[in-house]
């Protein structure tokens, strides 16, 4: 999702003017002490770097480089390895610009495999107890190895997607690796755990292999409670953004707004981009929970087509014109994957408005009498549906009773007698999200921002033809929802 930033330093500082013997050993040198700046010539997406590499190597064959670099590092075959595999990945790779589609499907696997000869002795020294100053490196070989798998399997017209199967295979281990390390110094293995945890959701959402993705939690768990302590606020981001899409697919509605309100309030100001992307699944997940998005909100970032009308509709228990809403935009919604989901879950929220407007539902008062008759001539003119009759509005009622959205019983054929408290949307359902096993939780001190708002007087919608006043975003665990 979000692409790693290069060091501000220069990483080819005192290498343009070199040997290929003064750079394998400095190589060598870096590997065999041990020593944490091995991450500054480990840079498998730099184009600096790797031009600067090629412009070394091309002095010699790598036939000569092997016998230099099996000389250098002596009988250690990882090592030996690893610096052979990279030096030919270097040599050999050719980066694409992102958006260029002259190039064959072929060079993107070949990239692909130039680097997963790399990958493959890396695991192995990173997997050695005394390898936690491999921790960068392998870092960002992984982030390497997910793009370029991408990449080359987006290049084919199939659908088997092999390259990023395989670069999940590797780094699946790496990570277990990561999570296990239980040195108490510093730099520890476990530093590289959510790095690692978020290529693999990203390569599982573009295989759309969700099951696949609680395996990757399971592995995390243990170092779940240093997230917020020991890890860059970019790997938390993406992190929570993957985790609430995650929950968003699994219909767990108030882990996906909890965690995607964590990702957007995280998320830098300056990031346009990413807050809007994390704000697209942030609004689908809190529309079913009665959390509508402000006007504002929704023009500053570009989602005022798609999602102002949806909200509008949704405010006045207008199912046709929500539904048309949706249609009208279905690929793109479709794209992001919930269409599906927002076409269950909002057309019940569309009846249980209906019944509220239409009765002037209010928490505190008395309770309404809704007669069956003046409930589907109601219904049938905002519906705009001449067929609906009373048993219609009966069995509805009933199923909103059942699913807790209303406090009402139903005397049939005649009317509909609602109780004197109004249950909120966000609430429904609530004890069955927390009967599911628990999932990481952040409550981190800095969130002050609120991307959605709500009704700013009543906790219901009151009986009105026109919308809702909303007078900006207070804090989100503050604010009255539209329940």
């Amino acid at each position: 999702m979000w692409k790693r930033k290069q060091r501000p330093e220069d990483t080819t500082q005192g290498l343009g003017n070199g040997s290929v013997y003064q750079l394998i050993s400095r190589f060598a040198d870096c590997l065999l002490r041990q020593d944490p700046s091995i991450s500054n010539l480990v840079r498998p997406l730099d184009r600096q770097l790797i031009q600067t590499l090629k412009s070394i190597l091309i002095s010699q064959t790598p036939e000569q480089w092997e016998r230099s670099i099996e000389k250098q590092l002596g009988s250690d075959r990882t090592l030996v390895d690893f610096v052979i595999n990279y030096l030919h990945y270097i040599a050999g790779v050719e980066l694409i610009n992102e958006g260029d589609t002259t190039q064959t499907p072929d060079l993107h696997d070949a990239n692909f495999d130039l680097l997963l000869n790399v990958y493959n002795p890396a695991a192995n020294i990173f997997r050695r107890a005394d390898a936690a100053f491999f921790t960068i490196p392998i870092q960002l070989l992984s982030h390497a190895l997910v793009n370029l798998a991408i990449t080359a399997d987006r290049s084919k017209q199939s659908n088997k997607n092999e390259k990023a199967g395989e670069a999940a295979r590797q780094m699946t281990t790496t990570l277990g690796i990561s999570c296990i390390d239980r040195s108490p110094e510093e730099p520890s293995k476990r530093r590289a755990a959510f790095s690692l945890a978020n290529g693999l959701f990203k390569i599982y959402f573009f295989l759309n292999n969700m099951r696949l993705c609680d395996t990757v939690l399971k592995n995390t768990s243990n170092v779940i409670d240093q997230l917020e302590t020991h890890y860059p606020k970019s790997e938390m981001v993406t992190f929570y953004f993957y985790l609430g899409r995650l929950s968003l697919y699994q219909r767990r509605l108030h882990e996906a707004q909890h965690s995607l309100r964590i990702a957007f309030d995280l998320c830098k100001t300056e990031s346009w981009k990413n807050r809007r992307l994390i704000l697209i699944y942030l609004i689908a997940a809190s529309l079913p929970l009665g959390i509508l998005p402000v006007q504002e909100l929704l023009v500053h970032f570009s989602l005022h087509e798609q999602f102002g009308p949806v909200v509008q509709s949704l405010r006045t228990g207008n199912w046709p014109m929500l539904a048309h809403a949706l249609d009208v935009n279905m690929e793109w919604f479709r794209y992001r994957g919930v269409y599906i989901l927002l076409r269950e879950k909002l057309e019940v929220i569309c009846w249980r408005n209906f019944f509220v407007i239409a009765a002037g539902l209010r928490n505190g008062r008395r309770g309404m009498r809704l007669s069956s008759l003046t409930c589907v001539q109601i219904a049938r003119k905002i519906f705009m549906e001449d067929t609906i009759d009373a048993q219609d509005i009966e069995s509805m009622a009933c199923s909103l009773i059942d699913q807790g959205y209303l406090k009402a019983y139903v005397k049939l054929g005649e009317m509909i007698v609602f109780g004197p408290t109004l249950p909120q949307i966000r609430n429904v359902g609530l004890h069955l999200a927390e009967s599911h096993p628990a999932r990481p939780a952040l409550t981190h001190s800095g969130i002050t921002s609120a991307p959605m708002s709500a009704q700013n007087s009543q906790d219901m919608p009151s009986k009105s033809n026109t919308g809702f006043s909303i007078k900006g975003a207070g804090k989100l665990q503050d604010a009255k929802r539209f329940s």
